[in-house]
């Protein structure tokens, strides 16, 4: 196998599945340091979000279209370390009305964002490259259910932090990255797809009805 081939493997497959592979091993272990019923599945559906990155980023077939903007490239790999920080900056957490707020946007983020990836399947990507058009399930509401469930889920961290305002910065970073990343995701979709824009008249980009 030649070096620019092995090195293309390191870096779409190889990186990635040690990223998301760290963060599922890390994301089952707080289960057992869980405090509540919440955390659990909250730390259970991480876990299994995660782990799915890692099968299907070694599964996935080559892109259609693959993207080229420097810009789009950069907007999606700062977006990941964002959601990072985010769980980083709020593993102090605090009680009363917040943690309940909290659990609610985790546990309904997560579960928006497991059921995401099983409709996306083999078309799941991490860079802005084109694998497929999906419509089913949570696409038919909403052009970017994935980004939908981890934007709720990383805001209900935030919200359950003992020390919210810096994590709440780190938030904002995640939604802004992630409104460009969707920006050059749509354009290599209505290059690949004619339909795409028909799909892009009758949904939003994010929140039913809304945005």
């Amino acid at each position: 196998m030649s070096f620019p081939r092995l090195l293309h493997l390191f870096g779409s497959r190889g990186v990635p599945s040690f990223l998301f592979g760290f963060m599922a091993v890390n994301a089952a272990i707080r289960i057992g340091s869980a405090e509540g019923a919440s955390q659990v599945v909250y730390f259970l559906l991480s876990a299994s979000l995660w782990a799915m990155f890692v099968v299907l980023v070694n599964i996935r077939p080559a892109p259609i279209r693959r993207g080229r903007s420097i810009v789009g490239v950069l907007a999606a790999l700062v977006a990941q370390f964002a959601f990072i920080g985010v769980g980083v900056l709020s593993q102090d957490t605090a009680a009363g009305t917040r943690i309940l707020i909290s659990d609610a946007l985790l546990i309904a983020g997560m579960l928006v964002a497991v059921a995401s990836v099983a409709f996306l399947g083999r078309c799941f990507g991490v860079l802005p490259d084109v694998r497929g058009l999906v419509t089913r399930g949570p696409y038919r509401l909403v052009r970017h259910p994935l980004y939908l469930g981890e934007l709720a889920a990383s805001l209900g961290l935030v919200i359950g932090a003992r020390e919210a305002l810096p994590a709440a910065g780190v938030w904002l970073l995640c939604v802004g990255v992630q409104l460009i990343r969707t920006r050059y995701e749509e354009a290599g979709l209505r290059a690949e797809f004619p339909e795409y824009e028909d799909y892009a008249r009758g949904t939003k980009r994010l929140i039913p009805g809304l945005v």
